[in-house]
C-alpha cells in the first residue's frame, strides 16, 4: 500500500513539473496562425495578434495577450470590430481539477467596439449571429447520447476575484436613423464575485450622443451580489449620477442623482427597491427645476403588481412666465398598480401648491388601453383665492369689494377618461356662496359642457368693476371725443358665441347683479353650432314674476337675435331704483315684449329690431314731476302771481297707465299711451328711434278732477281745458315742451265761438289777452286797433317780420318760463 501511495505521489510531482516544463517547451506565439485562421473559420472574420501571447499553467493557468484586432464586416465604415490592448485570464489550476473554478482578476484594457447599422438597417454583427445560429443547427457528428450524470454540473463553484475594464469605448452609429452614440473612457472594477456574497462594483464613463446633440458623464457604485442557483441578485447602497448637457435638451443641463438598495428575487419573481431618493436638478435659459422623490416600491412580477409606498415629491420650479416666477409643490400619495389587471390606484394624495392643498383618491382602469378611465373623488381644502393670487403675483380683476374671494372650497367625486370628466355631487364654495349639483366636459379639443347647478345665493355686485363716478363731460378734450366717434364699432363675439357647447340648467336662490335683486332664478341653456337658447328663463322679482325666451343665432355673419320675454305684477319702484338709484316711475308693472333683431354690432341689432309689446301700471306714480303743481303755477304766473313753496311731493299720481307699441328696423312706436288719475288724463302717441336715440312724441294732458290730493281742487276752473306736450331730443336729454300751438289751436275751436276774448282777457290780463283775441278771431277791428296801437308803441319792422301766433307764444313762453 505505502509503495502505490508513492507511485501516485511521484506521479503526480511529475504531472507538476511537467506543466511547470510545459511553456518552457511550447511557444503559443508559435500559434497565432493557427489561432488566427480558427477564428476566421469560425467568425469569417480575420484576428491579429500584433502582441506576444503569454502562457503559464502552475498555479494558475494564465493567458495573456498583447494588442489584437478582429477585423470589421465588409461594407462598415470602421477600421475594425473590436481592438484590445492588453487582455490577462488566470484560472487556478488545482480547484479545476476539483471541478471548481477560481479565476483572478479579468482585466481588459483598451477595448474599443464598433457596433454600426448601415442605411438598410444591416448591422456589422448579423454575420456573426448568423454563424453561430449554422454552427447551432448543424447536426452533431458525434454520439448525442446524454452522459451518465447530465443533472451534475459540471463545474461545483466558480469564483472570480475581480474584473478590471479600463479605457473602454463601445461606439454605435445607425446610419438608417443617422443617429450615433459613444460610451467612452468606460472603467469598471470590482471585488471578488462570489454566489450570494456582494462584491462593490465601482464604474463611470462619458455618454455622447448626436442626435439630440447631448453629453454625459455617469457613475455607478454599489455592493452587488449575485446568486446564480437561487436567482437573487441585490444592489446594495445603489448611488448612481448623470451630469447631462446638451443645447437640443429640454434643459440644457441636468444633473441626476438615484439613490436606494435593490433586490430581485426572480425565483419568486419579487422585486425591491427600498430607501429610494431621486434627484434631479435640471435649468435653461428660463426654467430651473430642483426635485426629490422618496419612496418604496415593491412589485411582483409574477402578477405584475406593483406598489409605491410613502411616495414624496417636492419641487421647487422657476420660470419667468410663473406667478411671482416660482412655485412649490408638495405631493404625498401611495400606489397600487396592476398591471395584468390594467388598474392604477393612487391612495392619499395631497398635493400642495403654495397655499393650495388638494386631496383625493384615484382609481385608473385600463392604464395601457388608448382610452383609460378613472374615477374617485377631490378635495381642496379652504384658502383664500386673494392671498394665494397676490403670493404668485397674480393680478386680479378690479372688483367692487376687495372683501371677496376671501374664502374657495372644492368638494366632488369624480370620474372620466383622456377625452372628458365628470364632477358628480359638487359643492364649491365661494365666499357666502355654495354652488352644488353636477358638471361634466367632453372632448378637451372643442370642450362641450353639460352641468345641473344650484346656487343658494349670491351677490355678484361685489365680484363686478367698481362703478366709476361721474365727471364732467366737459373736461374731456374735444378731440378725445372726435376719436372715440371715429373708431369703428366693435364688433359681437359671433366666433365666440359659435364655439358655446353648453346644455345644462342653473338654479338660484337669490342674486343680487347690476343692482337688481332676484329670487328663485332659473335659466336653461342649450348652445350647440353657434345656436344659443337661453329658453326657457324665469325669476321672482320683486313681488312679481319674470319669465322669458331669448335665442342668439351666431350661425350666419350677422347675429340673429329673439326675445320674448313679460314681467308680471313687479314692483317698478324698488326694480328702477335698485337698477338706476332713480325710481322715475312707481306702480305694480305687467309688460311683455317680442322682439327680433340681427346684424353685427349692436348698433345694427337697434337699427333692425321688429316686434311688439305692451305695458301696463297700476297705482303709480311719476317721480320728478308733479303735473298739477305745474298747471298750479302756471295759472298763477298767467294771472301774475306767484305760489307759495309747496311740500308736496314731486310726482303725479296715477291709477293706471298702459299702452302698447310696435317696433318696425329700430323704431318705436306708440300711439295708444293712456295714463288715468283722479285729476288728469293724459294721452300719448309718438315714436322713439333706438338707432340714434330720438324722442318724437307727444302727450295730452287734461284736467279732469279736483281731487284735493294733487291740488286738484286749485285747477278747478282749468277742468276740461288740454294741455298738449311735445317730447323731442333725445333719451339721455329729452326735451319736453308746451305745444303752444295746438294748444292755442284747439282752445279756439272750443271756445273761439263762445266769448273766447272774454275769458281769455279775464285770465290772461288786457295785453295778452288781447293778442289772443285776435289769434282766435275775435272782434278783428279792435284786435287790428290794439295791434297797430302796439306796433307803434315797438319797431315797426319788427312788428311786420313777426306773426301774431309768433307773438302770442313769446308771450305765452314768457309767462311759462321755468315750468316746462
Amino acid at each position: 500500500m505505502r509503495t502505490v501511495i508513492k507511485i501516485i505521489i511521484f506521479l503526480i510531482v511529475l504531472v507538476v513539473a511537467a506543466l511547470i516544463a510545459l511553456p518552457f517547451f511550447i511557444n503559443p506565439n508559435d500559434y497565432k496562425d493557427e489561432i488566427s485562421r480558427e477564428v476566421e473559420k469560425a467568425t469569417g472574420r480575420n484576428l491579429t495578434l500584433q502582441g506576444d501571447i503569454g502562457l503559464s499553467v502552475f498555479p494558475w493557468i494564465a493567458l495573456d495577450l498583447g494588442p489584437l484586432t478582429l477585423s470589421n464586416a465588409e461594407g462598415f465604415k470602421a477600421d475594425s470590430f473590436a481592438k484590445v490592448q492588453a487582455a490577462e485570464i488566470r484560472i487556478k489550476l488545482i480547484p479545476l481539477l476539483k471541478k471548481q473554478l477560481e479565476m483572478d482578476t479579468i482585466v481588459l484594457d483598451g477595448l474599443v467596439l464598433n457596433l454600426e447599422t448601415d442605411k438598410n438597417g444591416k448591422t456589422n454583427w448579423d454575420d456573426l449571429i448568423n454563424k453561430t445560429e449554422e454552427q447551432d443547427s448543424t447536426p452533431a457528428t458525434e454520439s448525442t447520447s446524454q452522459p451518465e450524470d447530465a443533472s451534475e454540473p459540471a463545474l461545483q463553484t466558480i469564483t472570480v476575484a475581480g474584473v478590471k475594464l479600463t479605457n473602454a469605448n463601445i461606439l454605435w452609429s445607425d446610419a438608417s436613423k443617422g443617429e450615433s452614440y459613444q460610451l467612452r473612457n468606460l472603467n469598471l472594477t470590482t471585488d471578488p464575485l462570489e454566489p450570494g456574497v456582494p462584491t462593490a462594483v465601482d464604474m463611470d464613463f462619458d455618454l455622447i450622443s448626436t442626435k439630440p446633440e447631448a453629453k454625459a458623464h455617469v457613475t455607478l457604485k454599489t455592493n452587488a451580489a449575485v446568486d446564480m442557483k437561487k436567482q437573487q441578485y441585490a444592489l446594495q447602497g445603489l448611488s448612481f449620477s448623470a451630469i447631462a448637457e446638451g443645447k437640443e435638451l429640454a434643459f440644457n443641463q441636468a444633473d441626476l442623482s438615484l439613490k436606494g438598495d435593490i433586490k430581485a428575487d426572480m425565483a419568486k419573481q419579487w422585486l425591491e427597491v427600498s430607501d429610494l431618493v431621486l434627484s434631479a436638478k435640471a435649468s435653461n435659459n428660463q426654467q430651473t427645476i430642483d426635485a426629490k422623490l422618496t419612496g418604496q416600491l415593491t412589485s411582483n412580477l409574477a402578477t405584475q403588481q406593483s406598489n409605491i409606498d410613502n411616495l414624496d415629491l417636492t419641487a421647487t420650479i422657476e420660470d419667468p412666465s410663473l406667478p411671482n416666477e416660482k412655485a412649490e409643490l408638495h405631493l404625498t400619495s401611495g400606489i397600487k398598480a396592476d398591471l395584468k389587471q390594467q388598474t392604477l390606484t393612487v391612495s392619499a394624495l395631497a398635493l400642495k401648491l403654495q397655499d393650495l392643498l388638494l386631496e383625493g383618491d384615484i382609481q385608473a382602469k385600463d392604464i395601457l388601453k388608448e382610452k383609460p378611465t378613472f374615477a374617485g373623488s377631490i378635495h381642496i381644502q379652504p384658502f383664500s383665492l386673494r392671498k394665494l393670487a397676490s403670493d404668485m403675483k397674480i393680478e386680479l380683476p378690479e372688483m367692487s369689494d376687495e372683501s371677496t374671494l376671501e374664502k374657495v372650497e372644492l368638494r366632488s367625486e369624480l370620474s372620466g377618461s383622456t377625452n372628458q370628466i365628470n364632477l358628480n355631487q359638487l359643492a364649491l364654495t365661494l365666499d357666502q356662496s355654495n354652488l352644488t349639483g353636477q358638471f361634466s366636459v367632453s372632448n378637451f379639443a372643442k370642450p362641450a359642457f353639460n352641468f345641473k347647478l344650484k346656487l343658494d345665493q349670491i351677490d355678484a355686485d361685489r365680484y363686478m368693476p367698481p362703478v366709476k363716478e361721474n365727471k364732467d363731460t366737459t373736461e374731456a378734450p374735444a378731440s378725445t371725443e372726435q376719436d372715440n366717434k371715429a373708431k369703428p364699432e366693435e364688433a359681437l363675439p359671433v366666433e365666440a358665441l359659435r364655439q358655446i357647447n353648453a346644455k345644462g340648467t342653473i338654479d338660484i336662490g337669490k342674486m343680487k347683479a347690476t343692482g337688481l335683486t332676484s329670487e328663485n332664478i332659473h335659466i336653461t341653456i342649450d348652445a350647440a353650432d353657434g345656436l344659443v337658447k337661453l329658453t326657457p328663463m324665469s325669476a321672482n322679482l320683486y313681488q312679481g314674476q319674470y319669465n322669458g325666451n331669448v335665442i342668439l343665432d351666431a350661425r350666419q355673419d350677422a347675429l340673429k337675435l329673439s326675445l320674448n320675454e313679460q314681467i308680471k305684477n313687479v314692483q317698478a319702484g324698488p326694480l328702477l331704483k335698485d337698477m338706476t338709484g332713480d325710481a322715475k316711475i312707481s306702480g305694480t308693472a305687467n309688460a311683455n315684449a317680442k322682439l327680433t333683431g340681427s346684424g353685427a354690432t349692436v348698433s345694427q341689432i337697434k337699427q333692425t329690431l321688429t316686434g311688439n309689446g305692451g305695458f301696463a301700471f297700476t297705482d303709480g306714480a311719476l317721480q320728478g314731476i308733479n303735473i298739477a303743481e305745474i298747471i298750479r303755477k302756471a295759472k298763477a304766473a298767467l294771472k301774475g302771481e306767484k305760489l307759495p313753496e309747496s311740500d308736496a311731493p314731486v310726482q303725479t299720481d296715477f291709477s293706471s297707465m298702459s299702452g302698447t307699441f310696435t317696433a318696425n328696423n329700430g323704431v318705436i312706436n306708440n300711439q295708444d299711451l293712456a295714463v288715468k288719475s283722479p285729476l288728469l288724463r293724459i294721452d300719448g302717441a309718438g315714436k322713439a328711434n333706438l338707432a340714434n336715440e330720438a324722442l318724437d312724441y307727444g302727450l295730452k294732458v287734461g284736467i279732469v278732477g279736483t281731487s284735493k290730493g294733487q291740488g286738484g281742487k286749485e285747477l278747478e276752473d282749468l277742468k276740461g281745458v288740454t294741455i298738449p306736450i311735445k317730447i323731442t331730443g333725445t333719451f339721455s336729454e329729452p326735451k319736453p315742451t308746451v305745444d303752444l300751438a295746438n294748444l292755442v289751436k284747439d282752445k279756439a275751436k272750443e271756445e273761439l265761438k263762445s266769448k273766447a276774448e272774454e275769458k281769455l282777457k279775464e285770465k290772461l290780463g288786457d295785453d295778452l289777452g288781447g293778442l289772443l283775441s285776435g289769434k282766435l278771431g275775435g272782434s278783428e277791428t279792435k284786435s287790428e286797433a290794439s295791434s297797430t296801437d302796439a306796433e307803434k308803441a315797438t319797431d315797426a319792422e319788427s312788428q311786420e317780420e313777426k306773426s301774431s301766433d309768433k307773438k302770442l307764444e313769446d308771450a305765452v313762453k314768457d309767462k311759462l318760463k321755468n315750468f316746462f
